[in-house]
């Protein structure tokens, strides 16, 4: 079986997941693989690694999805009730396998892996970021 690249699809199959699904004070939060411009809250996605495992019947990837949730503030802030917001309505929208949807794999098994936090201030903003760190296990349809 000759390997593909599920990079494109799972990144499509997790922005499927989360576009107009996050919602933070009445205002939709934008979700993708780039960073928006205009915008001082939005969802990050990208892939942190992704490792083949070729069994010879199957293609099997092992891969890590940053999700990545920013929230630029004024100087004074420094609220993260933001952020906390939006990752606890991420999380059950991530957990099952089954809820990854893509045409040319399968999503075996999904699972938290960790999480980082981090808080920067800049003179002009206070930006707020938590990333979750979610690890597939995805095989390559036949």
């Amino acid at each position: 079986m000759t390997p593909r690249d599920p990079t494109h699809q799972l990144l499509k199959a997790y922005y499927d997941l989360l576009k107009d699904s996050i919602v933070y004070a009445g205002d939709v939060v934008k979700v993708g693989t780039k960073i928006p411009q205009r915008t001082n809250t939005y969802i990050y996605l990208y892939i942190e690694s992704l490792l083949p495992y070729n069994t010879g019947d199957s293609v099997i990837y092992k891969a890590i999805i940053a999700i990545q949730v920013v929230s630029l503030q004024e100087v004074s802030e420094g609220d993260e009730t933001v952020v906390n917001s939006i990752i606890e309505q991420i999380i059950p929208m991530v957990d099952d396998a089954d809820y990854i949807l893509m045409t040319d794999f399968n999503c075996v098994m999904i699972q938290f892996e960790d999480s980082d936090h981090n808080t920067e201030m800049t003179d002009s903003n206070y930006i707020i970021t938590k990333k979750l760190r979610m690890l597939n296990f995805i095989e390559q349809k036949r």
